[in-house]
């Protein structure tokens, strides 16, 4: 199962990361409602829900997922940004996008935290804590595939001194 997800992960970002030259809002919503599909469908795989919990989970999840697209939205066109900016780096742009990320990284902990209360009290604290387990796994994969994809700053920088 594991290297489905992973699978599944580098599938996905290998698009996003091949679509950064001109991602439009259209493009962007499409990737963002691709990889919410994806995710549900891994989680649902993650995460054994009792029966009787099915429906509030779900419902629960869904509105997590409607909330966590503006955050994904945001995160795509960061890496975006980032990409253009390798051009041009200077300590204020670089400044910048460390600030975007950690702003990116905590709203979208935040919301993991919030909606991981949420289906504590509709389910259990079991089933809320492999929903939080599944989405750190899930985001940990997506975000690993990214790095493996886009050099750092320094490499690309190093790589062309030589």
């Amino acid at each position: 199962m594991k290297f489905s997800i992973a699978l599944l992960a580098a599938f996905f970002f290998g698009g996003i990361y091949s679509s950064f030259g001109q991602t439009s809002d259209a493009e962007a919503e499409a990737i963002v409602n691709l990889l919410g599909v994806q995710k549900k469908e891994a989680v649902a795989k993650l995460v054994s829900v009792e029966p009787k919990d099915s429906a509030a989970f779900w419902k629960i999840y869904d509105e997590y997922d409607k909330l966590n697209r503006k955050t994904a939205k945001t995160r795509i066109s960061l890496y975006e940004n980032t990409a253009h900016a390798y051009g041009n780096m200077t300590p204020a742009i670089a400044d910048s996008l460390a600030n975007q990320y950690f702003s990116n990284r905590i709203d979208q902990e935040q919301t993991l935290q919030v909606y991981y209360k949420k289906m504590k009290a509709a389910t259990n604290a079991v089933t809320a804590f492999e929903f939080y387990q599944s989405e750190v796994y899930i985001l940990t994969q997506l975000r690993a595939s990214i790095m493996q994809q886009i050099p750092t700053y320094g490499q690309l920088i190093n790589a062309s001194k030589k």
